[in-house]
């Protein structure tokens, strides 16, 4: 049954001052998001530990993209249908069941489950607090700002700080999970400032739901290649989210915790530097798509002549491509979403998102543990660029049919 009035939230959520709601929800959103990445640097200790190579750690990661994808898949538009402030709360609550299951874990198993339970919290949390976000923050700029800044900065906080409690604290793979804890209780208060921003409907059915496109050709195309795009530099933060702990440690000699967490975390900052800073005009299409090949062909070179400070100059150049996709995508998803269905196409949005994690990285696993690092990211590197070069072709000579003043998304 459908509802035909609003939340009683809702009248009041633009008449109210959205200071403290928004940062409520970006608080929210970045939390959830840094329990995804709080697992990278600890592969290098669990590996010994539990007893599993290469093809393991990037299956205990898919276990992730698993669960965030089948969230979409079935529930992406739940927060349409029950509203944005349970949804938020029920991705809040598995992101802790998660961290719980991470400091207790014993075994292979319950690295498992506990990733399967972190994906389906950012399953659950992208589309809703991106639709939260954009309904309580007047301005498509600011509103896209704060979501990609929560998105990309949480998942740098992530590594960042597991990597330097890793490194100075007794225990580390339970102590960055306790600590966690306190953070996740943390933005549960703030939970109750949240402001309800959506219809609510009653008796939803859990189904999966086919992908939402707009309509339109050329809208069809241009949120196509926007996805396409952003799947191929979802490669590169696969690659990072996985395996680059271990290259780090095995091809270029660097063994401390902190600075592995760091050197993942440059990939994050520079994508949300470059979502913040850049200019307007870069963000297209074409210079994403450029600025991405020139990252992965030198990341290549660095992994080949063994050299770290050549490895963050890639690490920055993918990273800023990384973020330029990722918000041009998610601008362009604004511009062609209905109010009715915001969720339901950010959903799909982030399905592209995700599912550009799986093959690269399953790949990157097999082909690593079968001939070694220099073949497998050699084959990474290619594949992002071919995957960036359709997504690029697909996108000519199209355009959103109302495009959004943060940017514009033509070519």
């Amino acid at each position: 049954m459908v509802l035909a009035t609003r939340s009683p939230h809702f009248a009041t959520a633009r008449r109210a001052h959205p200071v403290l709601p928004a940062a409520a929800v970006v608080l929210i959103y970045t939390v959830v998001m840094a329990g995804g990445t709080l697992t990278i640097p600890l592969y290098v200790l669990w590996a010994p530990m539990f007893g599993f190579g290469p093809v393991t750690t990037t299956l205990v990661f898919i276990a992730y993209v698993i669960g965030v994808v089948g969230t979409l898949l079935v529930a992406g538009s739940l927060s349409d249908a029950i509203g944005r402030r349970p949804v938020l709360a029920l991705a809040l609550t598995l992101t802790a069941l998660s961290a719980l299951g991470f400091a207790l874990a014993n075994g292979l198993t319950i690295l498992l489950i506990s990733r399967v339970l972190s994906g389906t919290a950012t399953g659950l949390i992208t589309a809703t607090a991106t639709s939260s976000i954009a309904e309580i923050v007047p301005g498509r700029k600011t509103a896209a700002v704060l979501a990609t800044a929560a998105n990309v900065g949480g998942l740098s906080l992530g590594t960042i700080a597991a990597g330097l409690l890793a490194q100075f604290t007794p225990a580390p793979t339970r102590t960055v999970f306790w600590c966690y804890l306190v953070v996740c209780a943390v933005a549960g208060i703030a939970w109750l400032t949240v402001p309800e921003t959506s219809h609510r409907r009653t008796r939803r059915r859990p189904r999966v739901r086919r992908p939402a496109l707009p309509a339109g050709a050329s809208r069809v195309h241009s949120f196509l290649a926007s996805g396409v795009l952003v799947a191929a530099s979802s490669g590169v933060n696969g690659f990072f989210s996985s395996l680059v702990p271990a290259f780090l440690r095995d091809d270029l000699g660097i063994s401390n915790l902190a600075v592995i967490g760091a050197g993942v975390g440059a990939l994050f900052i520079s994508a949300l530097l470059a979502q913040i800073i850049a200019p307007p005009a870069l963000l297209r299409r074409s210079t994403g798509t450029a600025v991405l090949a020139i990252g992965m062909v030198v990341i290549e070179a660095a992994l080949w002549i063994h050299s770290a400070p050549v490895f963050i100059v890639g690490t920055v150049f993918a990273g800023a491509a990384v973020g330029i996709l990722f918000r041009h995508g998610l601008g362009v998803t604004d511009a062609l979403c209905d109010p009715g269905n915001r969720a339901e196409l950010s959903a799909t949005y982030f399905l592209f998102v995700y599912s550009g994690l799986v093959v690269p990285v399953l790949l990157l696993g097999l082909i690593d543990q079968a001939v070694g690092t220099r073949m497998s990211s050699t084959t990474l590197a290619a594949l992002v660029i071919c995957t960036a070069l359709v997504g690029l072709a697909l996108g000519r000579n199209t355009e959103p049919a109302h495009p959004t003043p943060m940017e514009d998304s033509r070519d």
